[in-house]
């Protein structure tokens, strides 16, 4: 089956969607299908990664959080019927608007990755007035995936009349083995006692939260912050002003080896972040065996659940600093648990594969999910 994926960014950006969709680009090559990946950036390019065509049209308004390529909207509007089904991610992104505005004739499948809101006022002022156009990506969607079943009641709230064409089918995680102690690293005594913070520096995720919590727990214990975004600078002068910048390390974007070697050094993981569609920072640590706090929005909560028992996961108010803190202190203390048995990404491909055949009437190629 021929795919078009239309995203806000691609690899090498970095967050929750990019993962996504990366993953999922990667699974559907493996089982057989032809992707391409339609996008936006400062520049126009196009190249294979992966095995996947990645075409990137220059941005028309670059604004970061109102990214717009008219350059993609056209190019749809010829190319569209080329593929056999678009997939298209991102309620919050002006992409899957360019993307439903464009040729009307290709079965579209729309995964909204849905918050309900913006995450600054103005922002979330402007999301009621943008609902309109959410309203035309989703009537024109032929099927609506959402990652969560929490996900779904939030975006059923407001666009009651898609409940018939929406599905869930849950974020993957890396199946893991238990992971060996990571061997001492260069200035870093043995005794300390790091916790991993992973996702996008935005102001929703709450890290200066976690920041601030950690001025509670002493130098034997490290936080180590992975991930890049416009908060980055803010929360490293916030790290250094609360005398925190030894205690508080950004390691920015990580290659997979390196994230790995994070992972096994960790003895806790937090979130602290105030929405998600599905929080995946949280499900690849409890996959990992890790200790993990997080905070109590319905999206961890479901992950919480679909974890099942024997993880250790303790939810935590993020505007309570002590509150915080200590659940931080509890996780690190706690040990290493049985890796969470969690939705795989193979398990990802195969639900939306079945989700094209749905929409087109065709089946999909046989093909060996996985990587």
């Amino acid at each position: 089956m021929r795919v078009g994926v239309v995203s806000n960014a691609y690899h090498p950006d970095i967050g929750g969607v990019e993962t996504h969709v990366k993953r999922l680009c990667a699974g559907l090559i493996d089982a057989g299908d032809d992707v391409e990946v339609i996008t936006q950036h400062a520049a126009r390019s196009v190249e294979t990664v992966d095995g996947v065509l990645v075409r990137r049209f220059p941005l028309t308004v670059p604004a970061g959080n109102y990214r717009l390529s008219l350059p993609l909207w056209r190019w749809l509007r010829i190319h569209a019927q080329e593929y056999d089904v678009l997939h298209v991610h991102s309620y919050h992104a002006l992409a899957a608007l360019c993307a439903a505005l464009g040729n009307p004739g290709t079965p579209m499948v729309f995964t909204p990755h849905y918050h309900g809101t913006g995450h600054t006022r103005f922002r979330a002022a402007l999301h009621p007035l943008y609902r309109p156009f959410g309203r035309i990506v989703l009537k024109r969607s032929s099927a609506v995936v959402c990652v969560t079943a929490a996900e779904r009641d939030l975006l059923l709230k407001h666009f009651p009349d898609v409940a018939d064409r929406t599905v869930v089918i849950p974020n993957g995680t890396d199946p893991r083995p238990p992971l060996p102690p990571a061997p001492p690293r260069i200035g870093v005594p043995a005794q300390v006692r790091r916790i991993l913070c992973v996702g996008r520096l935005e102001q929703y995720k709450r890290v200066d939260r976690v920041i601030r919590a950690m001025a509670h727990l002493g130098p034997d214990h490290r936080l180590d912050v992975v991930g890049t975004g416009p908060a980055g600078a803010q929360w490293r002068q916030l790290a250094a002003r609360l005398g925190l910048a030894g205690q508080v390390v950004f390691h920015g974007r990580l290659d997979d080896a390196a994230f790995a070697s994070c992972l096994a050094g960790a003895s806790a993981a937090v979130s602290a972040s105030a929405h998600e569609a599905f929080g995946l920072s949280v499900a690849d640590a409890l996959a990992a065996g890790l200790p993990t706090v997080a905070a109590p929005i319905p999206a961890h909560q479901e992950v919480a659940r679909l974890a099942g028992d024997g993880v250790w996961l303790r939810y935590a108010d993020p505007d309570d600093e002590a509150d915080l803190a200590a659940a931080m202190i509890e996780a690190t203390t706690a040990g290493r648990r049985r890796p969470a048995t969690l939705p795989t990404w193979d398990d990802v491909v195969g639900g939306i594969r079945d989700v094209y055949t749905a929409v087109t009437s065709r089946p999909a190629t046989a093909g060996a999910v996985g990587r």
